[in-house]
């Protein structure tokens, strides 16, 4: 029987493809298994999809001058984080300061409160909120105002085809399927590569192809290389648990969570010794992994912070690791360019005029959505 692209696209259709990319995509390893596939989403301008940052704020900022014990005045880096009926302690030290004032970033407090003693505080040392006392029948106040910052990404379009002759189309394979099957399947994981390496090393950036403009979208790496963001040279220095430990503290001193780290496979060795030297062998039996890629401390044995999970992924150099909250992340879709709300995929009839065979060819446009990229994540380089 003659197969005709009629039939291709029967077989192809949009129900066998999306199964086929669900089955890749629980099977898929790295940083990619552990986010989100996003809604389609309609793009502005032919390839831009943007979205709000909404900053949360820290609790937390750093004195600018040294306070003497008797001092009432003490100087910080950002007064905006405070108003007056807040209390806050000085790191490494006991004593709890009531606000009764803010002018600036100069805070009128009450030394010693609560029972506790004054003592000097050092210039640069972080000052953390304890609590809110307010009277009864107050007004409202707000904390921390931030404008949302209006955020993008760039779709890109990715494909890959499938060809067969018109032999191979008529010759069963594996016993009961055919080679169209099986070539379907093996295409949507390549596409599932494609996804995971955009979503770690992809550039959001515009070129010049032939006579056509061609759009890339950005990933972690593109939005950890943004001003503001927490990105942290190791010097050459051995991976440690306070050098990650760091960057945890870091996040959550700027209001954040993370709860993955992400490494290459060289690292992924270091970490798996730095882990094992600090917990018991037989908790660290109690460990998941998903495909030998994503690992699963049990949840009464953090690594640092609230983070428990490690993901393997070789897109990571061997210099590098990633920390995130994977709830930031997912891979958007674009709408009406791809097969459904569910599948992410479409196929085309690719096969040419005259030609003894047919090709078909599948194709997706997807962005990738980091958000607060700024305080939910965070990458340590140069990592010896």
């Amino acid at each position: 029987m003659a197969i005709t692209s009629a039939d291709l696209a029967a077989l192809l259709n949009d129900q066998v493809i999306n199964d086929a990319f669900e089955i890749a995509r629980s099977n898929r390893t790295g940083i990619l298994s552990t986010v989100g596939i996003g809604a389609p989403r309609q793009a502005y301008e032919g390839y831009k999809m943007g979205w709000l940052d909404m900053r949360v704020d820290a609790t937390s900022s750093t004195t600018t001058a040294e306070a003497l014990a008797a001092a009432t005045t003490i100087s910080v880096a950002d007064g905006t984080k405070f108003r007056a009926g807040m209390t806050a302690s000085p790191a490494g030290s006991d004593e709890v300061v009531l606000i009764t004032a803010v002018s600036g970033n100069d805070l009128t407090v009450v030394r010693g409160f609560g029972g506790t003693t004054a003592a000097d505080i050092a210039s640069g040392a972080v000052l953390t909120i304890d609590s809110v006392g307010r009277e009864e029948n107050s007004t409202a106040q707000n904390d921390g105002i931030f404008q949302p910052d209006p955020l993008e990404n760039y779709f890109q379009t990715m494909d890959t085809a499938v060809e067969f002759s018109r032999r191979s189309l008529a010759t069963l394979q594996f016993g009961n399927t055919n080679d169209l099957t099986f070539q379907v399947a093996e295409r949507i994981k390549q596409l599932a590569t494609q996804l995971d390496r955009a979503l770690v090393r992809g550039r959001k950036a515009t070129a010049t192809v032939g006579a056509n403009t061609v759009t890339y979208t950005g990933g972690l790496r593109y939005f950890l290389d943004q001003t503001g963001a927490i990105k942290t040279d190791n010097s050459a220095a051995a991976l440690t648990l306070d050098a990650i430990n760091a960057l945890n503290a870091e996040i959550v001193a700027r209001g954040g969570m993370a709860n993955t780290i992400a490494v290459g496979i060289k690292q992924a060795r270091k970490l798996h010794s730095l882990v094992s030297a600090n917990y018991d062998s037989q908790r660290l039996a109690d460990w998941q992994a998903d495909a030998g890629s994503v690992l699963t401390l049990p949840s009464d044995l953090p690594l640092v912070g609230s983070v428990n999970r490690i993901v393997i992924d070789t897109n990571l150099n061997d210099a590098e690791l990633v920390i995130f909250d994977s709830g930031m992340i997912s891979v958007v879709p674009m709408a009406s360019g791809n097969a459904n709300a569910a599948g992410n995929w479409r196929t085309v009839d690719a096969t040419q005029p005259g030609q003894d065979g047919q090709r078909t060819r599948i194709i997706g446009d997807f962005a990738i959505e980091v958000r607060q990229s700024k305080t939910h994540m965070a990458r340590l380089h140069n990592i010896g």
